[in-house]
């Protein structure tokens, strides 16, 4: 129930710089964002979503978040194994890309931001790693990783385990959870 109003605005303003610019890509990313508007506004009330479509807006995400750069990027975003018919409960793995994005170096291609979830019938293996940017001011830890840790408790006790590696350079999060 929570929209990120930086993540919002600075998601307008892209747009707006590639329809001023009447860049081929405005449609599409207007397109992304309506998606996941839709999603986190009408489909996210759900007690469980579709895997697919919690997915889908990690990836719509992604891809809206690299609007922010110019020149290359360094994303690395796969899916392994059959995510259909799997359910997960509604925005419970954006906090992790969104960590990775809001504190990573996405314009390294010797340590490019890595975001891999895996499915194996009922388990999932979301993977993600990145080189911390050394550009970022923002020193004080955030509540998205507690809240995400006090809703897996209680939603998932028992049946996930998450695993963060904070370094002064890099910055990993795995987390396995039993659908």
């Amino acid at each position: 129930s929570q929209i990120n109003p930086h993540f919002l605005f600075n998601t307008l303003n892209n747009i707006y710089s590639l329809v001023y610019k009447k860049a081929d890509s405005a449609p599409d990313a207007v397109l992304k964002l309506s998606e996941m508007m839709r999603y986190m506004l009408y489909e996210s009330n759900e007690e469980k979503v579709d895997l697919a479509k919690e997915i889908k807006y990690l990836q719509n995400f992604t891809a809206l978040q690299k609007l922010r750069y110019y020149g290359p990027q360094f994303v690395h975003f796969d899916i392994l194994g059959e995510v259909d018919g799997l359910r997960i409960a509604p925005l419970l793995l954006i906090a992790f890309v969104e960590n990775a994005f809001k504190h990573g170096d996405v314009c390294d291609a010797q340590f490019p931001l890595s975001i891999v979830i895996m499915v194996n019938q009922q388990n999932l293996h979301l993977e993600v790693k990145n080189r911390k940017n050394r550009q970022n001011k923002d020193e004080e830890g955030g509540i998205g990783l507690q809240n995400v840790r006090r809703r897996l408790d209680l939603l998932y006790k028992d049946r996930y385990s998450l695993d963060i590696e904070d370094s002064p350079d890099h910055y990993r999060c795995e987390l396995n959870l039993m659908l």
